[in-house]
């Protein structure tokens, strides 16, 4: 709670019973999903989250215009906030701006996505293809459910490719590292998705660097 309180502070959110509850009411979120605890980025946004929920825009706004990532997109946060109770194992990803709400001209909350790569923070451990393999495809496949709604029509807008590149001077021809192995490995792992999701459509993938 401290920790939260330095955030309030931060953000000037005026104090009182209000405070008290949404500060409340994030911890509780934060015990029941989170107990190894969160960065502060991620409780920001759920800060954000929880004004956004009783309809406080102004303060919800001001969180995350604090933030980097979200400064640029505020209004298409604030549209995709509830989504957070939903899909908990995200939250960093959120935070980050990793997966964010599409931002592109005539892009449809509902069913279309970005998720950037560049973003992305790997441990050294990750950097490496293998590990880096499970680490896309854990995010990916926390993902697909937000084409069920639409039986899988949408759009997946990918940034940052080319930031897997970690080991440019590799001679092997065939590496996840590279734009095009991504792109066919997240493609194939959509298209896993179909029968078993009952998807009458596969969400379509767009890279966003060309």
């Amino acid at each position: 709670m401290a920790h939260l309180q330095e955030i309030f502070r931060f953000l000037e959110i005026p104090s009182g019973p209000l405070a008290d509850n949404v500060a409340a009411s994030v911890a509780m979120y934060c015990r029941q999903f989170h107990p190894q605890g969160l960065q502060r980025e991620d409780l920001v946004l759920l800060i954000a989250r929880a004004f956004s929920a009783i309809n406080d825009r102004h303060i919800a706004k001001r969180a995350l215009t604090s933030m980097k990532p979200h400064s640029r997109h505020v209004e298409r946060w604030l549209d995709i906030l509830s989504e957070l109770d939903h899909f908990p194992q995200l939250l960093p990803y959120f935070s980050l701006g990793v997966i964010r709400p599409a931002d592109w001209a005539g892009a449809q909350l509902d069913r279309m996505w970005t998720l950037d790569f560049s973003l992305l923070k790997l441990s050294d451990a990750e950097k490496h293809e293998m590990m880096l393999y499970k680490t896309i495809r854990a995010i990916v496949d926390h993902m697909y459910v937000f084409w069920d709604a639409t039986s899988g029509e949408g759009v997946l807008g990918l940034k940052g490719l080319d930031s897997f590149n970690i080991e440019p001077d590799r001679k092997l021809k065939q590496t996840l590292t590279q734009r095009h192995d991504l792109l066919e490995y997240i493609a194939d792992l959509f298209a896993r998705q179909k029968t078993g999701r009952d998807w009458k459509a596969i969400p379509a993938l767009l890279n966003l660097d060309l």
